[in-house]
């Protein structure tokens, strides 16, 4: 019976250098497919934020962004219609799921009433809090309230089962009313 000679290097650097060498190539070509996705992710994103504004600011007929400083930190943009119609605000606000979770769009007209709200994505529980997407009651009582309606959480009905999903995208709309107050006047 023979023994086999051992090498170190065929036994343990040989694998070691594959696997990095597959490593290194899947690294490259993982870059090179997001420098190919990245513009038309980028573009797609726009276009949904686009249609979201125009989705809950019907009367507007164009949209010119509006920069304020000191704005809540959950606002991310805000734009006023070209019309004079109203303004939308992008909200990125805490959700069930945690920091940043819930994404959504609201239209608030020049007399200061909600037109509109669109979540755009959420983290929250499925068949629970993610209702606030779905329960046309829940996210249908807002349209054409102002902001002491939404200030006051007695006013709210809530879904049941996602009390804490149903408050949290009311504290998104009290955010939007803030950033409100704070460009109506400046614009």
């Amino acid at each position: 019976m023979t023994k086999a000679k051992s090498n170190v290097m065929t036994d343990f650097g040989a694998p070691i250098i594959v696997l990095v060498l597959i490593c290194v190539i899947m690294s490259g070509l993982l870059a090179f497919t997001n420098g190919i996705t990245a513009p038309i992710i980028a573009e797609a994103e726009r276009r949904a934020n686009e249609g979201a504004r125009l989705e809950v600011l019907p009367s507007a007929d164009a949209f010119e962004k509006v920069e304020a400083g000191g704005l809540p930190d959950a606002v991310r943009e805000v734009y006023k219609a070209s019309n004079g119609a109203g303004y939308t605000f992008s909200i990125v606000a805490e959700g069930y799921g945690g920091k940043n979770t819930l994404k959504m769009t609201v239209g608030i007209d020049a007399d200061g009433r909600i037109t509109g709200t669109k979540v755009l994505s959420q983290s929250e529980t499925p068949g629970l809090g993610a209702k606030i997407v779905t329960d046309a009651n829940f996210y249908g009582q807002f349209p054409g309230k102002d902001a002491a309606y939404v200030s006051d959480i007695k006013n709210i009905d809530t879904i049941s089962g996602a009390t804490r999903s149903s408050n949290f995208y009311r504290l998104a709309l009290t955010y939007a009313f803030e950033a409100y107050d704070m460009v109506k006047g400046a614009a």
